[in-house]
């Protein structure tokens, strides 16, 4: 069966995606950086759907733990056919109190991740795709929130940058989501003083959060879908929109 390695899936989106491949039968890599029973939670989600895997705990804000990370889906399944790059951290700071420890973090997590992933998994992937968890925050800057944008519009290019010199070998895309029903998604709904209702009926078009589901699915699709590359997917209930109108 095919192997995926799914960066930072102990929880939220990661793990809905680890939980995606897996109800195809697929072999999964779940990653997290401390959270061993968070991780073992969503490989027992994996197997519970049909799939196996194993958990590899590793930072992968460095680069030796995004080499632990691939080589666990070559050593134990003999390969690699997906990545997802879904490890990400977004802390809110207006810009000007911003101090380096906080902008080096979310370059290293958002970002250097990113990169440090997909040239270790490049290596050893024959073919296959990598998916890059975005935001709309690399398309439409929010207060607050000037780092992580920063680094998630570098993801944006950075995935079309790829998508051209690993091709036709590696196709390369990238999912765009809006506030997600996740931790970090309901942590930002409260420091906006709403509920996730009132955000949704605020800010997005469909008056819906947009769920973890709903990214693993669009993940899926980039995976099926042969000819698609170099593209960036938005799902944000029209939370892009919503706020041109507004």
């Amino acid at each position: 069966m095919p192997t995926v390695v799914v960066t930072g899936s102990g929880r939220g989106i990661g793990r809905a995606v680890a939980i995606r491949f897996a109800k195809e039968g697929w072999n999964v890599v779940v990653n997290a950086k401390k959270g061993k029973e968070e991780a073992e939670e969503t490989l027992k989600n994996v197997k519970e759907v049909g799939g196996n895997g194993v958990v590899v705990l590793a930072d992968v804000a460095t680069r030796e733990g995004c080499r632990n990370v691939v080589q666990a889906a070559v050593n134990n399944f003999g390969g690699l056919d997906v990545l997802v790059n879904n490890a990400g951290l977004g802390l809110f700071s207006l810009f000007l109190n911003a101090d380096d420890r906080l902008i080096d973090k979310q370059l290293e997590v958002s970002l250097k991740s990113v990169i440090y992933c997909t040239q270790e998994a490049a290596k050893v992937m024959k073919e296959g795709s990598i998916i890059n968890i975005a935001s709309i925050a690399g398309i439409r800057p929010f207060v607050g929130l000037s780092i992580y944008s920063a680094a998630k519009a570098a993801i944006l290019n950075l995935t079309q940058a790829l998508a051209m010199e690993l091709a036709p070998r590696i196709r390369v895309n990238a999912v765009a989501p809006g506030v997600v029903k996740t931790k970090m998604g309901e942590s930002l709904v409260k420091l906006l003083g709403m509920s996730e209702e009132e955000f949704a009926k605020k800010h997005t078009l469909l008056e819906r959060m947009v769920t973890p589901e709903d990214v693993a699915e669009v993940v899926w699709m980039l995976v099926k879908i042969p000819t698609i590359t170099g593209q960036v997917i938005v799902i944000d209930s029209g939370e892009l929109l919503k706020s041109r109108i507004t």
